[in-house]
This record gives structure tokens, sequence and C-alpha cells, in this order.
């Protein structure tokens, strides 16, 4: 099965990280993240691209591993912005040890996607690089834009799509453009690969925020409703303040909330808004040529159409 080659190939890239000194209170937080599992979705994705567009996988695990160490970083730093208690049904590391050795790991992590980006064998070096630099950058907008957001009433649906589009649809837009990079594709196929992954980022994080309020809390790994309580602007909320007014919205309890999400018919609209970025997904993978990487990205797409936490 290509994706569970892909995952184990990934993961066994991730562990070879040049340390220059054993340094535990660096390294112990470093690898506590790196052992925490996950799905691997995004360096998946770069993985599976490659192959579609017709290169060497193999020759894409430096990269897939860079993806994934920025992943890392960012959620370091989420976790310590919004104050999380754990990821993935584990204590988050500023809990398990403290918020400056947390920092420190989110920095380490950061550092490490570099190093695996360099390691790429392709002579479009550069151009990885300048993706996976762009995309840092938009995917710190995206986590400032989301905090300054956190308090404000008046935040409209279209500064909402913005932001979720840099905070999350950027790097799994920017794992599949990196897949084709390396497979050598051209203009084309790469703003295929990147519309590809524009979509699904998109219906990936909608539908992160339908699971937050939705989704069974052990299958979640964290509190249900967690958005809601820190006050966090999500499709949901802003969707739900519309209707409502925000006077009315203001005296909403958890319970009270998820309530009204499902009379006002917010749940449904956003549901639909997550099958319209899914279709699209779809669509764009049929324009590529039939094979076993196409089909294992479709696989990959599928479950996460059907995901529940």
């Amino acid at each position: 099965m290509l994706i569970e080659q892909a995952r184990r190939l990934i993961e066994e890239e991730m562990r070879q990280l040049t340390r220059y000194q054993r340094v535990p209170l660096f390294y112990d937080p470093i690898d506590y993240m790196l052992g925490m599992g996950g799905k691997k979705v995004r360096p998946v994705l770069l993985w599976l691209s490659c192959g579609m567009a017709g290169g060497d996988p193999r020759r894409a695990l430096p990269a897939a591993a860079a993806v994934e160490l920025l992943h890392d970083f960012s959620l370091v730093h989420d976790d310590i912005m919004d104050n999380d208690e754990t990821r993935r049904g584990k204590p988050t590391i500023h809990k398990r040890w403290d918020l400056n050795t947390a920092i420190l790991a989110g920095d380490g992590l950061l550092g490490f996607a570099f190093q695996k980006l360099l390691q790429s064998d392709t002579p479009r070096r550069a151009e990885l690089a300048e993706e996976l630099t762009r995309a840092m950058i938009v995917i710190c907008e995206g986590q400032a834009l989301d905090k300054q957001f956190e308090n404000d009433s008046a935040v409209t649906t279209e500064a909402y799509m913005d932001m979720i589009q840099r905070k999350t649809a950027a790097l799994i837009e920017v794992s599949c453009v990196m897949g084709g990079i390396v497979a050598g594709a051209d203009g084309e196929r790469l703003e295929s690969l990147r519309t590809l992954g524009h979509s699904l980022g998109m219906a990936f994080q909608l539908q992160d925020d339908m699971l937050d309020i939705m989704a069974d809390e052990a299958a979640l790994g964290k509190k249900v409703g967690s958005d809601f309580e820190m006050h966090k602007q999500t499709i949901l909320a802003i969707r739900l303040r519309e209707r409502l007014g925000a006077e009315a919205f203001a005296r909403l309890d958890l319970a009270g909330y998820r309530q009204a999400l499902q009379e006002e018919g917010v749940l449904q609209t956003v549901d639909e808004q997550i099958r319209d970025y899914f279709k699209n997904t779809f669509d764009i993978l049929e324009s590529f040529e039939a094979g076993p990487y196409a089909a294992a990205l479709k696989e990959l797409i599928l479950s996460l159409k059907n995901r529940t936490y």
C-alpha cells in the first residue's frame, strides 16, 4: 500500500537528523514531538504528487521530511499561543516541559526542516527553498491574523477565508507543488498541483472547524469546543453571528452554541462548502494520468473527506 509505504519512509527520513552535540533539554522535546505520530498528510501528499507527476518519490523524501518538520514547528508554537494542554492525546511540549523549552524545540524543528530541504537531490533545490520559505512566512501571517481575529466580532467571512488560506491551506498547497518540482513538472502541471492543494487545504480547515465542535473528544485528542471557549473566529462562529446578531451570539454558552448551529442551518451550509472544495480537488485529480500514485492520492483525499477527528 503506497500510503503506508510513504509514511514509513518519511518517518525514517525524519529520524535521520544531523545533531552536533548531545543536549537533552533541546533534543528530548524534539524527539517527543517527532514520536507523537500523526497522519503525515502533508509529506505523503508531497511524495504521492511527485510520483503522480512522473518522478521518483524516493528523491522526494528529504523535501517531504522538511514539510512535516515545518508543520511540527507550527504546531508547537500554535499550542503555545492557544495554551492547548494536549496534542494528539498527549501533553503539549510547553505543558510537559515549560514555555521556554517549547519555544526552543519549535525553533529547532524549523532548523531541521531546512537541513532536510538542503539534502534534496534535484537541480531545482533553490525553487524548493523558495516555495518552503514563502509557505513559512505565509503560515506565520495566518497565525497572526488568527490571533488578531480572536476578539474581533467584525471579522467577515472573506477575511476568515483569507486567514485559513494562509494558516492551513498554504502548507498543503506547497506540499503538492514541491512534489511536482522534485518530479521535474512544468509550469502548467505545477499550477494544477497548486490548485489541488489549495482546494484540499481549504476543505481540511473548514472540516477542522466542524470537528472542533462535533467530534468525539477522545478521538479528537483535545477538548471539544476549545475554539468557541477561546473566542477564536471560525467559519461557524462568523456565520452564526451573522444570523443571530452580535448581542444574541455573545450570550451563548457552549451548549447553546452547538444547538444554534444546528437550528440556524450553519452546519449544513458549511458542510456544503466543504463538499464543493472536495469536488474541485477530485476534478483536478482527474486531469492527471491514471496510475498507482494518482489512485493512492485519491484514496488519501477520500480518507480526509470522511474523517471524524
